[in-house]
């Protein structure tokens, strides 16, 4: 089994979130002592309004970036313009290979279309259907969500089915910090130290292996791992898949040069 980027844990990954929001400079001092104080306890889905008053606080200071990955451009385009883009990203049947932080409205046009909605069988209780992403109504609506499923991972590591989770390091919804300290309340013996991984000579992240679980960070990739870094996911998903440990760095002899 394989996880990316997981909201896991409601105390652990807003402990991990805000500490991730103040090292990367985006939130202040004041904001972060705040968040820690009001919101530490709180559902992750649906916090109180004393702790969504400063999350609105956060979400002000960290200004208008993508923050499911905060070192790419965030989106500037309307949804027309996001149509005549996608039409032109796919000339030829060949979507572009460059990240384009646009994304997400591209899919909010195309799952809006008649047509792909008729080859998806959707059935609106009114018509037209409207798609979009992240629904406020679901969020709202959403209440069997747990507070935690680290009962569940200690479970299925007792099971004994093999576990990856990983991370992409630019996130900041469920960055990487609150991944590490959800693994660390699972008190997993370590079998592997933390090391450095590598793809074609370069760092890809940073690797960590324990008793019925290995974590994976993937360096540049946000949220969506294979999205922001589809190289090395590739090199990620073939690891897992072959029951390996991800990539050391191959080093050159003397014999060889």
């Amino acid at each position: 089994m394989e996880v990316g980027n997981a909201l896991t844990d409601d105390y652990h990954d807003y402990l991990g979130l805000f500490q991730f929001w103040w090292s990367a400079g985006l939130i202040s001092d004041d904001t972060y002592k705040q968040l820690n104080l009001l919101c530490d306890y709180e559902s992750f889905v649906h916090p109180s309004s004393s702790c969504d008053k400063v999350l609105d606080v956060a979400d002000n200071e960290l200004g208008n970036i993508d923050q499911y990955s905060i070192f790419t451009p965030s989106c500037t385009a309307s949804v027309s313009q996001s149509n005549r883009l996608l039409k032109r990203m796919h000339v030829v049947g060949h979507p572009s290979e460059k990240y384009d932080p646009c994304t997400e409205k591209h899919s909010v046009v195309y799952f809006n279309q008649p047509e792909v909605q008729k080859a998806l069988h959707v059935i609106p209780a009114v018509a037209p259907a409207k798609w979009e992403t992240c629904s406020g109504v679901v969020n709202n609506n959403w209440l069997d969500s747990p507070r935690t499923v680290l009962d569940i991972y200690r479970e299925l590591i007792h099971s004994g089915l093999r576990i990856w989770m990983f991370s992409g390091d630019t996130d900041a919804v469920i960055p990487v910090t609150s991944t590490r300290y959800s693994i660390d309340a699972l008190n997993l013996p370590t079998v592997k130290p933390w090391r450095a991984w590598y793809d074609e000579g370069q760092v890809g992240g940073w690797t960590q292996e324990y008793s019925g679980l290995t974590f994976v960070t993937v360096r540049g990739a946000g949220h969506e791992v294979p999205l922001h870094r589809p190289k090395p996911a590739l090199t990620l998903i073939k690891s897992f898949l072959s029951g390996r440990s991800m990539p050391c760095l191959k080093r050159v002899s003397h014999s060889d040069s």
